[in-house]
């Protein structure tokens, strides 16, 4: 039996013994949990829905600036949403501000 296998059973033990309060001494390993536990919030991606679905397709800043939202924030749940398949996004060339020169950005609109 190799180490890893090792350690497998012993945290599977662990996960079996309650201790002195009654309750296991660690919650089940997710590999022995069998079904697959979301890692994002979908409550966040609702109000950038409403805004996607209301404006069309927009940017993360624009999407931000809208709901009144620190963009780095909004950025990252955008990320999640894409992730989940709820969001679509391309990509964008968009003029700078002040009209010099051009930017690359993501445009993100409701997936179909």
């Amino acid at each position: 039996m190799t180490e890893a296998k090792k350690w497998l059973e012993f945290e599977r033990l662990q996960a079996r013994t309650k201790g002195p309060n009654g309750k296991p001494l660690r919650p089940p390993l997710p590999c022995d949990r069998g079904e697959k536990r979301s890692r994002t919030d979908t409550g966040a991606f609702t109000p950038i829905l409403r805004v996607l679905e209301k404006h069309g397709p927009m940017t993360s800043q624009d999407i931000a600036r809208l709901l009144k939202k620190n963009s780095h924030n909004v950025c990252g749940t955008i990320r999640h949403a894409v992730d989940a398949g709820l969001v679509v996004k391309k990509a964008h060339v968009r003029s700078r501000n002040g009209g010099k020169g051009h930017m690359n950005c993501w445009l993100y609109h409701i997936a179909a």
